[in-house]
């Protein structure tokens, strides 16, 4: 699933662009996704290297 997610959110957001917590979770959410999941996932993302967070703003690592 964290995969999934991660493709959702590159579909939206380039890979140089940031974007906030709460625009991840609009992404996540407009996919159906609970928002305790999205919540997970995202922290999954993170934990994994996927997304690197910098000045509250999140970013999907090359």
């Amino acid at each position: 699933m964290a995969e999934e997610a991660l493709a959702h959110l590159r579909s939206h957001f380039e890979p140089d662009e940031s974007f906030t917590y709460d625009q991840a979770m609009h992404v996540l959410r407009t996919h159906e996704m609970e928002p305790v999941l999205a919540d997970d996932l995202l922290e999954t993302l993170l934990l994994r290297g996927y997304l690197y967070e910098v000045a509250d703003k999140l970013r999907i690592t090359e």
